[in-house]
C-alpha cells in the first residue's frame, strides 16, 4: 500500500471559463444576454466563494483557469454589468413573493428560503462592481499565488480551420494576448487552445508570442511523434519548446460521464425542473421573454430518479453528498497515483473541465472542488499543481539535460533525443510534435467542421484573405482606418467556435445562424468603406461600433499587415 507520508504524485485541475461575447444594447432585454448573467450567479460566483472559503480557512489550493478574451470583455463592460444587477435584483423580488407563496411547506418553502439568500449575497458581492468585481477576485487569488490565469484566442476560434490564413490565427492569438494584459495586467505565459484544437505549426506561432504551455486532448499527447510512453501523464516538449498537457481521461469521466459521473446522483438538485416551466404565476412575469417561458436558475427539485415523481431539493444533504464525492475523488488520485509510480517517477493527473459544468450544469460542483482541496490538504500523497509550476520544472530539466551539448546541435539531434526519450520516466522530459487532434465528439474537429456547418468556412477564408490582402498590399487605399480596424473586429467575432459548435447540436441554432450572417456582412461592407469602394455610412458605422465595441486598442494593418515566417 502506497505510504501517505511521502508525495509522489500532481494532481493538475484546470477550469476553461468562456462564453461567446454576446451584448445587445439595441434592446433592453435580451434572451442570449442571459447566458453571461446565468454563468456569473450559478458559476463564477459560487466557485469565487468556495476559493474564498479555503483562504479563511487557510487550506492550500493550487488551480490554473483560462479567462477568455471574450468572457473578459462582457466582465468589464458596464451596460452588461448594469444588466447583471438588474437580472439579481428581478429574481430577488420574485423570491420575495416565492417565499410567502410557499410559507408553511416544509417541501418548498426551505429551497426559496436557500435561493433568496442566495441571491442576496450575489447582490451585495456585485452592486457597486459589477463584472469588474470579478475581475478583482480572480486577481486576489492569482496576486496570492492560487490561480494560474491563462489567455485564449480573441473569439475562442476553431484555428485548425484557419490553417489557409495563418496571418488571420496569429491575429487571434495576438489579439487574445493584448487583451489578456489590457484588462487583467498580466502577461499570459500560457493559453487554452480553442476546443483543444490543435495542428503542427500552431507551436511556433505560440513560441513566437512568448506563450510556452497548453493543454489537448489525450490522443494528441498520446499519439505524437515520437510516441511518448508516459502518455498523456507527463508533459512533452514540441519542436518550438512549447509545453504540451494531456488530459486524463478517467478523473474527466469521474466528473463528467451521464452515466458514471457525479452529477446524475439523485440527491443532487434537477437542472431541467425550473419554476420558469413548471409555475404560472403572474409574479414570475418578469422572469420571461414576452410570452416565452425560459430558464430562471430557480430550481426546487433533486434529480430523485427517472421518472416524473421528483424530490424537494435539499442543499444541505446535497452539499454533504458532494463532500463525499470530493473524497471519493481524491481516493481514486491516489489510488491512480499509486499506479503510475510503478511506471514515471513523478506521474502529472490532467483534469479538464468546462467551468459552467460547476454551478449550472452540476449545481454541487463548487461544493465539491472546495471539499477535493480540503481533503488534498490533509494527505501528502497527491497533491494539487498549477500547469505554470509543471512547465517551468519541465523546460527547467530539458535546459539542464540540454546543457551536456555545447556544440550547437539542434535538441533533435538523434544523440540527444535517445539520451532523453530512453529516460524520460525517470527525468520527467521527453520531445515530441503533438498529433493533430481536438476535444468534443470524435476528438478531430468534426464537431467544428461537417456537413453542419462547413459552408461557413469558405465565406470566412474569402473575408480574411481581403482584409490580409488590403493591410499588406493596400492600405494606401484605406481612407478611413476606423472602419477598417471594424471590419477586423466583425470578422474575429464571425470566427468564434461557439457559432459551428450550435449549429452542429442544434442549439440556438438561429441565434448563431444571425450571429455568423451579422458579422460577415458587416466586415464585407465595412472592408469596402474602409477603401471608398462604397459610401461612407456614418449612422451605420456608429451602430455597429456601440454593438460591437470590445477589442479597443484593435488595429487592423498591424495585425494582419505583418509578414508570417
Amino acid at each position: 500500500m502506497y505510504d501517505k507520508n511521502n508525495i509522489t504524485g500532481k494532481w493538475l485541475p484546470v477550469l476553461h471559463f468562456h462564453l461567446p461575447f454576446v451584448r445587445h444594447p439595441e434592446s433592453s432585454k435580451y434572451l442570449e444576454e442571459e447566458w453571461y448573467f446565468e454563468a456569473v450567479t450559478e458559476t463564477y460566483l459560487p466557485l469565487l466563494e468556495s476559493f474564498d472559503n479555503l483562504e479563511n480557512d487557510n487550506v492550500d489550493f493550487n488551480l490554473t483557469i483560462s479567462l477568455t478574451p471574450t468572457l473578459l470583455s462582457m466582465m468589464n463592460d458596464d451596460l452588461l454589468s448594469e444588466r447583471l444587477k438588474d437580472y439579481i435584483r428581478v429574481r430577488l423580488k420574485v423570491l420575495d413573493e416565492e417565499a410567502f407563496r410557499t410559507e408553511g411547506d416544509p417541501e418548498f418553502h426551505p429551497v426559496t428560503l436557500f435561493y433568496r439568500q442566495r441571491y442576496k449575497n450575489w447582490y451585495e458581492k456585485i452592486k457597486s462592481g459589477g463584472g469588474k468585481y470579478l475581475i478583482g477576485e480572480f486577481l486576489k487569488h492569482f496576486d496570492k499565488g492560487r490561480l494560474d490565469i491563462i489567455t485564449s484566442a480573441a473569439t475562442h476560434a476553431f484555428l485548425i480551420s484557419m490553417v489557409g490564413e495563418p496571418e488571420a490565427i496569429t491575429a487571434q492569438i495576438e489579439v487574445g494576448i493584448q487583451t489578456h494584459e489590457n484588462i487583467l495586467g498580466i502577461t499570459p505565459r500560457g493559453i487554452w487552445l480553442p476546443e483543444c484544437g490543435y495542428t503542427e505549426g500552431l507551436d511556433a506561432i505560440l513560441n513566437k508570442y512568448g506563450i510556452y504551455y497548453t493543454f489537448l486532448d489525450r490522443h494528441g499527447i498520446d499519439s505524437a511523434n515520437p510516441n511518448p510512453v508516459n502518455g498523456c501523464f507527463s508533459p512533452i516538449i514540441t519542436p518550438f519548446n512549447v509545453v504540451m498537457f494531456g488530459r486524463d481521461p478517467e478523473s474527466s469521466r469521474q466528473v463528467w460521464s451521464s452515466k458514471e459521473g457525479y452529477p446524475g446522483t439523485p440527491v443532487y438538485r434537477e437542472f431541467y425542473r425550473d419554476v420558469g416551466f413548471d409555475l404560472d404565476l403572474p409574479h414570475l412575469t418578469p422572469l420571461r421573454h414576452g410570452s416565452l417561458k425560459t430558464f430562471t436558475g430557480l430550481k426546487y427539485y433533486a434529480i430523485t430518479g427517472q421518472g416524473n415523481y421528483k424530490d424537494a431539493y435539499r442543499p444541505s444533504a446535497a452539499k454533504r453528498q458532494a463532500y463525499e464525492h470530493g473524497a471519493q475523488f481524491v481516493y481514486h488520485r491516489e489510488l491512480q497515483t499509486e499506479y503510475l509510480k510503478e511506471f514515471i517517477d513523478e506521474p502529472v493527473v490532467v483534469s479538464m473541465y468546462d467551468a459552467e459544468l460547476f454551478g449550472h450544469w452540476w449545481f454541487e460542483g463548487p461544493w465539491w472542488l472546495e471539499a477535493v482541496f480540503r481533503r488534498m490538504g490533509e494527505n501528502n500523497f497527491v497533491k494539487p499543481a498549477k500547469a505554470i509550476d509543471i512547465a517551468d520544472k519541465t523546460i527547467y530539466k530539458l535546459n539542464g539535460l540540454l546543457k551536456r551539448y555545447e556544440n550547437g546541435d539542434s535538441i533533435f539531434s538523434a544523440d540527444i533525443l535517445e539520451e532523453i526519450n530512453k529516460n524520460n520516466a525517470k527525468n520527467g522530459v521527453f520531445i515530441a510534435q503533438p498529433a493533430t487532434s481536438s476535444w468534443g465528439g470524435g476528438g478531430y474537429a468534426e464537431v467544428w467542421l461537417n456537413g453542419k456547418n462547413d459552408l461557413i468556412q469558405p465565406f470566412l477564408s474569402d473575408l480574411s484573405v481581403k482584409l490580409i490582402d488590403i493591410c499588406k498590399k493596400g492600405y494606401n487605399r484605406v481612407k478611413y482606418p476606423e472602419v477598417l480596424n471594424q471590419a477586423a473586429r466583425e470578422l474575429i467575432l464571425a470566427q468564434s467556435s461557439d457559432w459551428p459548435f450550435m449549429l452542429t447540436t442544434g442549439q440556438a441554432v438561429s441565434y448563431a445562424e444571425r450571429r455568423i450572417k451579422a458579422h460577415m456582412v458587416r466586415a464585407k461592407k465595412c472592408i469596402l468603406m474602409a477603401v471608398g469602394e462604397e459610401p461612407l455610412d456614418k449612422d451605420w458605422f456608429k451602430d455597429i461600433s456601440n454593438k460591437d465595441n470590445l477589442f479597443p486598442g484593435l488595429n487592423a494593418i498591424g495585425l494582419y499587415g505583418k509578414d508570417i515566417c
